[in-house]
């Protein structure tokens, strides 16, 4: 009975909406490419990487059903470039051939999931009358993408500390400041000016590098503060967007819908004013 009725919702928004629908069938296509593409050069990793995140497409659908939210043009958008772009990243090494793709990702993460948080605050005070509902939801939109940022960089912790998959971006530093070297928190010895690091093994081998190698750290921390960056743009822009009575928030927010299976009797364009 649920499936049938997650089926049905299915069919209805792709027939309704032809730019999600084209949306999704793209992704799906390149998805489908890439596991012809792998599957034609060896890489059983990345098969089931695209395999995977087919199953993006039925979880955007099953949140929209769930939540009784509908994705608006631009908020779609986001939605599959932030999907495609783990697989750009990871399978086809575009974190490589282009570093700043993890900040463009990170960014659109902090906008896709402040307007998700958007529309599940104003899922839950659709039926409250509460003052100034706009500026809570955009309010709690900003925190709930900072705290996904953060529950994020707790599982690429937790991915290398438990399993030693490295998720945290390795970065050569030539300089810092410690509290250990100097032997006391009153002080900080600091060096600058590295430009070779060699690690001895066991047997005898070693390894030059060309710096001191930070293993997370900065990554953790940039990925955090991109994300902000990201949740803080959107914030200002909703907010001007609403002051001159402009249509972004029409095209970024979710939209509140009549769910068959909610009591909820909103409007499907219903958004704070």
């Amino acid at each position: 009975m649920l499936f049938k009725k997650i089926q049905t919702y299915t069919r209805a928004r792709l027939r309704e909406d032809a730019f999600f629908t084209i949306l999704t069938a793209i992704y799906a296509l390149f998805l489908i490419g890439s596991v012809v593409y792998f599957s034609a050069v060896g890489q059983p990793r990345n098969i089931v990487l695209s395999i995977v995140y087919l199953f993006i497409i039925p979880a955007l659908l099953l949140i929209e059903w769930f939540f009784g939210l509908r994705f608006g043009a631009i908020l779609a958008a986001l939605f599959y470039f932030l999907a495609a772009g783990g697989i750009l990243g990871s399978a086809y090494d575009l974190y490589t051939i282009f570093p700043v793709f993890d900040d463009i990702l990170h960014g659109t993460s902090g906008v896709l999931f402040a307007s998700l948080g958007f529309g599940l605050a104003q899922k839950v005070l659709s039926e409250k009358n509460v003052r100034h509902e706009f500026a809570v939801c955009l309010a709690a939109g900003f925190f709930f993408t900072l705290a996904i940022a953060s529950i994020w960089e707790l599982f690429e912790y937790s991915a290398y500390a438990l399993f030693r998959i490295d998720m945290q971006e390795d970065t050569l530093i030539h300089g810092f400041s410690s509290y250990f070297l100097a032997g006391s928190h009153n002080q900080t010895v600091t060096i600058d000016g590295i430009t070779k690091t060699i690690i001895f093994f066991q047997n005898g081998e070693f390894l030059v590098l060309d710096g001191y190698l930070d293993i997370g750290l900065y990554d953790t921390l940039n990925d955090i503060t991109v994300c902000f960056i990201g949740a803080l743009l959107w914030l200002l822009v909703l907010i001007l967007d609403n002051f001159f009575h402009g249509p972004i928030r029409r095209l970024l927010l979710p939209h509140l819908y009549k769910n068959q299976s909610s009591k909820s009797q909103t409007n499907s364009h219903n958004l704070p004013k």
